[in-house]
């Protein structure tokens, strides 16, 4: 079904597919495309997704990616996760970041107890986001935990449903400690009314995402069914997208694919305009640097495309895990795609000209928002040298 849109402000329903399949959900992120754009200086202004956006995205299954089957949910394949990301920042990367975030709801769900699942998610389309940098302090009493923290880079918690914080777990006031010596780490469900959030999320880019921080300040009660362990070795009877804490981090890294698609089109549009579509009056040199761009967006996103593709023959393989390298590609990719994004920048903005100074030009926002994601600890080139390491202890 084709979407009709709703002007800005305003969703109307049954505007999408329902989303019972994974093409449904893929199709819809299409679709929205349109309405992704109309809201974006909104959701720059007030520094979180709009709620229009937020309605939208909803019934459009975006944040239902990552619940399990097992539990009546859609558990898309990564590489499907990566295209509803990709699409969404291709058009505006503060949403892009939303779903990619937000969308962790089901891979949070799938860790709790059923008892726990049935209270905390009486229905799946409840956004969940959360933070565990810096973790906060979650003190064993008798039932569960006292908790309280100050959580920073806390992407779409101001519009999510639930939100979970990671916490250290003392007991007496002394760090519990795992039997390798690591205090244990635990994705702690929050009460939502005792959160606060700080309003300081003022940044050079990806402004949508409402990354600020937030915080308990008084230690509240959490049961002790209302967590999970954060660094969970994998489990090869798990769900497929629980097997490895960490699967929930990949989609974001369509982010930094969508914006260098974003970036090229914007350019491509600059370019055909000041040839007035005469491509024959272009100089050689402008075409294959513009070519190279828009080749390595290509093929870069058909690379890492790839690895989500090879991951899920893997993950949703009963009783397989992923192997140590594999899980170090996974990682990485998020790095290869923040390079590709920092490379068709450098080819594309001379191309573009000048007036990308300018706020009332569309790349000004797409180059503020690409050093934003940049900024973020997956997108970091230091990921490559574990990849490295794993690659030469597979290799001994």
């Amino acid at each position: 079904m084709t979407s009709t849109y709703a002007t800005p402000g305003e969703v109307r329903g049954n505007e999408w597919q329902a989303p019972l399949s994974s093409a449904a959900v893929r199709a819809n992120a299409v679709a929205l495309g349109p309405l992704v754009r109309a809201e974006a200086d909104r959701c720059e202004s007030e520094a979180r997704l709009s709620g229009t956006l937020m309605r939208a995205f909803r019934e459009a299954g975006l944040f239902q990616m990552g619940f399990p089957a097992s539990r009546g949910g859609l558990e898309m394949p990564l590489a499907d996760q990566l295209a509803v990301v990709t699409e969404i920042a291709r058009h505006d990367a503060g949403a892009g970041w939303n779903v990619a975030v937000l969308n962790a709801s089901g891979y949070y769900a799938g860790r709790l107890g059923q008892a726990a699942y049935d209270e905390l998610y009486p229905t799946r389309d409840l956004p969940t986001g959360g933070s565990f940098h810096p973790p906060g302090r979650a003190e064993i009493v008798d039932g569960g935990y006292l908790v309280s923290g100050r959580w920073d880079w806390g992407s779409g918690t101001p519009t999510a449903e639930r939100i979970v914080g990671g916490c250290l777990v003392y007991r007496e006031g002394e760090p519990v400690r795992r039997a390798d010596g690591r205090q244990i780490l635990l994705g702690v469900w929050l009460p939502r009314a005792a959160v606060r959030h700080a309003g300081n999320w003022q940044a050079l880019g990806i402004r949508g995402s409402g990354s600020g921080s937030y915080e308990i300040a008084e230690p509240v009660f959490v049961p002790e069914t209302h967590v999970f362990d954060r660094e969970a070795p994998p489990d090869p009877d798990a769900d497929p997208l629980n097997k490895h804490v960490g699967l929930l981090f990949f989609p974001l890294t369509g982010v930094c694919l969508g914006l260098a698609r974003h970036v090229v089109e914007l350019t491509l549009g600059a370019v055909r305009t000041r040839c007035r579509g005469e491509v024959s009056t272009l100089d050689t040199a402008t075409k294959q640097q513009l070519g190279q761009a828009a080749a390595e967006t290509d093929l870069v996103y058909r690379g890492i495309e790839e690895v989500a593709r090879r991951a899920d023959e893997a993950i949703f393989t009963p009783g397989r895990v992923l192997d140590p390298v594999e899980e170090a590609r996974l990682r990485v990719a998020n790095s290869q795609a923040g390079e590709t994004l920092r490379r068709v920048l450098d080819l594309c903005v001379d191309l573009y000209g000048s007036r990308y100074i300018y706020q009332s030009d569309p790349l000004e926002r797409v180059i503020r928002d690409a050093w934003g994601a940049l900024a973020h600890f997956g997108a970091k080139k230091f990921h490559w040298a574990g990849y490295a390491e794993e690659l030469l202890g597979a290799a001994s």
